[in-house]
């Protein structure tokens, strides 16, 4: 099997919607559970790119391990990938920081 074989054969398969929310700085109103699975799926809490690591990386390392455990590994990837597309997307933000309007 060759890396053109695994990419093309799962690719018609659909894969889950995102189901993690990025919660900025100065949001006073209740988290959810979205808002927690932002944070869990989203390595830049841990330190990646431009962002200074707010949790230990292996604290992250075990959260992200039991969510995946719970929810699914696409489930989880998908998540991840939402989360880090939205963080780089604004990376001339403070992490968690509202862009001004």
């Amino acid at each position: 099997m060759n890396l053109s074989d695994i990419f093309t054969n799962d690719s018609q398969k659909p894969v889950p919607k995102p189901n993690a929310v990025r919660r900025l700085s100065g949001d006073d109103g209740p988290w959810s559970p979205e808002h927690v699975r932002g944070i869990i799926c989203n390595p830049c809490y841990a330190g990646v790119g431009p962002y200074p690591g707010l949790v230990p990386e292996a604290a992250w390392v075990h959260a992200a391990a039991h969510t995946i455990h719970e929810d699914g590994a696409e489930q989880f990837l998908v998540n991840m990938l939402q989360m880090l597309r939205e963080s780089f997307e604004h990376a001339h933000l403070q992490f968690g920081e509202a862009e001004d309007e």
